[in-house]
């Protein structure tokens, strides 16, 4: 699974063969902006909170159309999770179960 690491693909296979739930799993793949101090590079552990909640602009990052629309993509597919249990909805979508046989991750990336 690209970006995983083996700790991550391992969890995703047990819960998997435990659970009767489906398993998703997700790369946030979105460097934040630059922001005129040094910059951390790559994503990091925590910086998919502001797109997930929503906030982009509480930020002082210089966050792009296309981060505005990855935030809506994150929120919809959140939201979708809690009322579905699936992120993608109701309805088939791109982001499919992560199985042993068929390991998945669903990338969140900036589409520019």
């Amino acid at each position: 699974m690209p970006g995983m690491q083996p700790g991550e693909q391992r969890f995703a296979e047990v819960r998997d063969s435990l659970s009767t739930h489906s398993t998703f799993l997700y790369l946030f793949n979105r460097p934040l902006p630059i922001d005129g101090r040094k910059a951390l590079e790559g994503s990091f552990h925590s910086s998919e909170l502001w797109y997930v909640f929503h906030t982009l602009d509480r930020s002082w990052r210089p966050f792009t159309e296309g981060d505005y629309n990855l935030s809506d993509e994150m929120l919809d597919a959140w939201t979708n999770f809690c009322k579905f249990g699936n992120p993608n909805g109701d309805k088939a979508g791109n982001w499919k179960p992560s199985t042993k046989e068929s390991p998945f991750v669903f990338e969140f990336k900036v589409k520019e």
